[in-house]
């Protein structure tokens, strides 16, 4: 079997962005279950690549902990439907954490179905609060699958330089918003290394507006903007 990691990326970048969408709310706004993010990915000139719909199912409270779980729905540009994922997230005293394994696709492993699969790695946090000047954590995940004691395959993805550069006003489909600016870098491993970077716009109430990939030379690869927001 073989992972296309370009393409396996740009799922990587949209789901990202699903996720801070909540991230934001976590220690903002409560979440309504049946609230709706809608979002288009654009290539570097522009056209329509997909569309994706994040779709909260409910939310499970206990004491300080909450567990989201979420639906995800993705369309490719001629709105045929491609697939759907469900996979859940926690908020911990006001900081949103994320297990890496739920950002991959499942199906990317159909291939390995006969061996092991072990996922090791650290999970993506967000503090309750952002500020200009501010650092995030890491986020890591490596995936190995192994027969009879040899490993067969191993995926490594890193996130890391994650930063907060300031606040800038940005205007997509669904409106124009307040938000943080957040950089960071994302190196994939799968045999070879890709190596790209995003700039990723972020509003308190709307989470996730904007998102820009560039690749290791400083170029456009796509984006990613907010189309729908029903809080």
């Amino acid at each position: 079997m073989k992972i296309n990691l370009l393409v396996f990326l740009s799922f990587l970048i949209f789901t990202f962005t699903g996720v801070v969408s909540f991230a934001q709310e976590c220690g903002y706004y409560p979440i309504r279950t049946g609230a709706v993010l809608g979002y288009q990915s654009l290539d570097e000139k522009g056209k329509l690549l997909s569309t994706s719909r994040t779709t909260m199912l409910n939310v499970e409270q206990s004491g300080a902990t909450a567990v989201y779980n979420v639906k995800a729905e993705f369309w490719d540009d001629k709105n045929k439907p491609q697939q759907t994922r469900e996979y859940t997230m926690k908020c911990v005293n006001g900081e949103f954490s994320v297990d890496m394994q739920s950002m991959i696709d499942p199906k990317s492993f159909e291939g390995f179905k006969d061996m092991e699969l072990s996922f090791t790695g650290n999970d993506m946090t967000f503090p309750s609060l952002l500020s200009a000047g501010q650092s995030l954590p890491d986020a890591n995940i490596t995936v190995a699958a192994s027969t009879g004691g040899i490993t067969i395959m191993r995926l490594t993805i890193n996130v890391t330089n994650r930063k907060v550069v300031g606040l800038e006003s940005v205007t997509v489909p669904a409106g124009t918003f307040e938000c943080f600016k957040i950089t960071y870098d994302i190196e994939t491993k799968l045999g070879i290394k890709v190596v790209s970077s995003a700039v990723q716009w972020l509003n308190r109430g709307a989470g996730s507006v904007k998102t820009e990939t560039y690749d290791k030379k400083g170029k456009l690869v796509g984006s990613t903007l907010l189309k729908e927001f029903n809080p």
